[in-house]
């Protein structure tokens, strides 16, 4: 089958070089801010997630799960500590399960999520965007911290979000100064550019890649050390998940597919005649990698350089396995 790009990602390819040359501004429009303060919010949060956040100081960042009792993930959430609080960023559909959990679970401690209104929130991703807004702005010497522009104030939060990493940028409103002036000197980057960038980089997406049932380390050890602590005390879920690492193993775990041809996410994986292995979750189309995939895959077929064929809708494609991150 020929590797030829499909004509409707022209644009998605045009913002996917300007990544990586330069950067531009991904619309996190899907994504809500939930800003967790009081006295015991480290605390409070350090029982409920899967990662340990006793050193999340202002200016640092941690990544981790909120998950359920039989350890599927309720949300995936990146977290940076400022002096007076701890800013949370997940997909807009976890979201109401966060704070869902705050109110069911903050019992005597002085811990409050309050509303933010009209936020916006958008990222500067791409090779230059350290580069190009330290040109604006005093970028934070760590991960997190409130800078300025144009009169207006603004959290900057260090997020790899590609594999060309860059910052998230959370403003009071869409009216905000500072927002307008970044629109004037960064473009707006295409979905599907963006869809490139995060799944080269391993990020998988709510929905699509993360099903109701999906557990941690389903999605990889890259995910699953960046996500995961196994030192630190109970959370909900622990229990199965210590249970699965003491194990070994899961069943099935999200990998990295390097295929022939263009495929759709739904379609089978197989192994062999009759063998169904997994089903792809994710695909695209990258100037380095061709047409490339995302599939959640039982163990047999998911070490490194396995060979599997995808039935496609446009014919069967062969395609190899590949640990996250591909790049």
């Amino acid at each position: 089958m020929a590797d030829l790009k499909p004509e409707s990602t022209d644009l998605a390819l045009l913002d996917y070089e300007r990544l990586q040359e330069d950067c531009g501004l991904i619309d996190l429009s899907t994504f809500e801010v939930i800003q967790l303060q009081g006295s015991d919010r480290k605390g409070w949060l350090q029982g409920q997630v899967t990662n340990d956040v006793r050193e999340l100081e202002p200016g640092r960042s941690r990544s981790f799960c909120f998950c359920s009792a039989t350890g599927q993930i309720v949300a995936v959430v990146d977290a940076w500590a400022l002096p007076d609080s701890i800013v949370m960023i997940c997909p807009e559909a976890s979201a109401a399960a966060v704070r869902q959990r705050i109110v069911d679970m903050v019992i005597l401690e002085d811990v409050e999520a309050p509303a933010l209104g009209s936020h916006v929130l958008v990222s500067l991703q791409g090779r230059s965007a350290s580069r190009r807004l330290g040109e604006l702005v005093k970028v934070p010497e760590l991960d997190a911290g409130e800078v300025e522009l144009e009169g207006s104030k603004f959290w900057c939060l260090r997020s790899p979000r590609t594999c060309f990493g860059g910052w998230d940028l959370c403003f009071a409103g869409p009216d905000d100064v500072a927002l307008a002036r970044l629109r004037e000197l960064f473009p707006t980057i295409d979905h599907g550019a963006y869809d490139i960038a995060r799944l080269e980089a391993g990020v998988p997406s709510l929905g699509s890649d993360i099903g109701a049932k999906t557990m941690p380390p389903e999605l990889g050890p890259a995910f699953e050390s960046r996500h995961v602590s196994y030192r630190k005390g109970c959370y909900m879920g622990q229990e199965v998940l210590m249970r699965i690492h003491s194990r070994g193993h899961t069943n099935k775990s999200w990998v990295g597919l390097l295929t022939d041809g263009p495929v759709e996410p739904g379609a089978v994986i197989t192994a062999g005649p009759g063998k169904e292995v997994g089903s792809v979750t994710s695909a695209a189309y990258s100037p380095r990698l061709g047409h490339f995939a995302a599939g959640m895959v039982r163990n047999e077929a998911a070490l490194a350089g396995t060979s599997v064929e995808i039935v496609s809708e446009r014919g069967n494609v062969f395609a190899e396995v590949r640990p996250f991150p591909l790049l």
